[in-house]
């Protein structure tokens, strides 16, 4: 996780902005190929207090949801509502 650092909105809202990088192996078309992607998030709130004690290398399992970056900005915004930290016995083993 590579972070720009937390700051807040004007209204003190806590915001955090970074990326990570997701790696898989996904089914498809039965076959399984590679993912490899580094998508840019941002969290606000309490979940964004929280996502600034973690460093870069860390594995967190992220929910939230997608949005569109501004009213007259298209591009996606990945919003982080929720995490978990993965430790190494939570990782399934491939299939």
């Amino acid at each position: 996780m590579a972070t720009s650092g937390a700051r807040t909105t004007p209204a003190g809202l806590p915001v955090l902005r970074f990326q990570v990088r997701h790696t898989s192996e996904q089914l498809e078309g039965g076959r399984t190929r590679p993912v490899e992607v580094e998508a840019e998030l941002v969290a606000y709130g309490e979940v964004a207090r929280d996502l600034v004690q973690f460093q870069p290398g860390d594995r967190l399992r992220l929910t939230g949801f997608i949005d569109r970056k501004g009213v007259r900005n298209p591009q996606l915004e990945l919003h982080v509502t929720g995490f978990e930290r993965i430790t190494e016995s939570a990782i399934p083993a491939p299939a």
